[in-house]
């Protein structure tokens, strides 16, 4: 716990009890997200990063979830192919911001020594999601009938407006203060956990005593988000890096995904055991990412996927299940690599503009899936290419994290600056509210 105004939320987070009523209570809330919300094609996140920013990320969660069961029911009664793509279109853009929302949430709930806990068990549901997603498709193979089962059901987050707290390091990202300290009292309230005197203190500072705090983020907020990258060489390069890694997911995961129901076999159990196998990449996440590092664990997953994905194109005709195996293996490490890039994503840049700069990236990403179902298509043509372009483009990304910086053990950046000095470990406290959550 640092003196005078500062205040170290990782100690906080640890002080109101990580696993008690307060947080396991709204874990479990934001899974609902990915379980949920799997399958209903939300591609576009740019906008959402904006609107999480200025409007907080409960508020674009509810919004965005509650926007999208209302426009993906609307599909059920499309009268023609055109009103059903525009709906589809609408759907994805109403949609953008549920999942990083609850992602962003959920890290930003915990200390830093768990966020690869809080990236595992938002990954475990996003897989559950999907063996669920395939086990209604079975059950209800009419199209307008799958719809009207699977999105009504999201109008529920509404309930979110009385149970969800809003995350305490926007609050104090924004100068919200006060809303901030009753969040915590609430929880340690629920969790029966006594406030050091000390924490109390410091939240309740008198206000001409932090109100030079808000200089550097205020005003890199004046500046405008966009301009402050654009004058970052840093980061203006981290952003391409990552971006490029967010198409290689993308691609390859979704890829993999489709030519799942082309294997021998019922499609629809085809695809509950592709997704099943995800739950063994999100697991193994867990055990590596905090001992291994971030760059190390998803550098070796991409590099393993795009060997897989490159060798089935030499398997012989006659040795099916060798092509399957690699075909597993490719898809188990890709989507270790797509777990864990939300959280790498995350943490490289700063807290005023990583909504927006994670949504960035996602929607860059959106290319390789868009690309990835023409797959199919190009292999009737030249059936090996496929599996050598997945191949090549994960390698790729293998190669360019070689080229960032390692985040574990590091706190989350506030400002553009400190997200600058990540990679030589200068991450500075400052004197500031800001530093409030400098350490989160």
């Amino acid at each position: 716990m640092e003196s005078g105004v500062g205040l170290d939320v990782d100690a906080l987070m640890q002080e109101l009890g990580q696993f008690k009523k307060f947080h396991l209570l709204n874990y479990v809330l934001l899974s609902l997200v990915p379980f949920a919300l799997n399958h209903y094609g939300v591609n576009y996140v740019f906008l959402a990063g904006d609107v999480q920013y200025r409007w907080g990320r409960k508020r674009s969660l509810i919004l965005s979830s509650t926007l999208l069961a209302i426009i993906g029911t609307m599909k059920a009664f499309s009268i023609s192919y055109e009103m059903y793509v525009i709906v589809e279109f609408l759907e994805t853009v109403a949609g953008a911001s549920a999942f990083p929302a609850a992602y962003v949430l959920t890290i930003e709930l915990l200390g830093q020594n768990k966020r690869v806990l809080t990236t595992a068990f938002l990954g475990i549901m996003l897989a559950l999601g999907g063996i669920s997603f395939a086990m209604f498709a079975k059950t209800f193979p009419y199209w307008r009938t799958f719809i009207l089962v699977v999105y009504p059901p999201s109008l529920l987050f509404l309930s979110y407006i009385y149970f969800l707290p809003e995350s305490i390091r926007w609050l104090l990202s924004k100068g919200r203060r006060e809303e901030a300290f009753k969040i915590v009292t609430k929880a340690a309230k629920m969790n029966n956990v006594t406030l050091s005197d000390e924490t109390i203190r410091q939240f309740t500072v008198e206000e001409k005593q932090t109100k030079g705090v808000k200089t550097e983020a205020n005003e890199e907020e004046t500046q405008g988000l966009w301009l402050q990258v654009i004058k970052s060489p840093i980061i203006m390069t981290r952003l391409a890096i990552c971006s490029w890694w967010w198409i290689t997911c993308t691609f390859v995961f979704y890829g993999l995904a489709i030519n799942s129901v082309s294997l021998a076999g019922d499609k629809y159990t085809n695809y509950m055991l592709v997704s099943s196998v995800e739950i063994i990449a999100v697991v193994t996440n867990a055990l590596v990412l905090d001992r291994i590092g971030r760059k190390k664990t998803m550098m070796i997953a991409y590099l393993v996927c795009g060997v897989s994905c490159g060798s089935i194109a030499f398997v012989p005709k006659n040795l099916p299940w060798l092509a399957t195996v690699l075909y597993l293996v490719g898809k188990i490490a890709i989507t270790q690599a797509f777990s864990g890039i939300y959280m790498y994503t995350s943490e490289l840049f700063p807290t005023h503009a990583r909504q927006s700069l994670l949504g960035f990236c996602s929607m860059i990403g959106r290319i390789g899936s868009i690309v990835s179902p023409q797959m199919p298509l190009l292999a009737i043509y030249i059936e090996w290419l496929p599996s050598v372009l997945f191949g090549a483009t994960a390698i790729i990304a293998g190669g360019l994290m070689m080229t960032t910086p390692e985040t574990l053990n590091t706190k989350l950046p506030d400002t553009i600056k400190e997200a600058e000095f990540i990679a030589s470990k200068k991450v500075k406290p400052k004197s500031t509210d800001m530093q409030l959550t400098s350490k989160l």
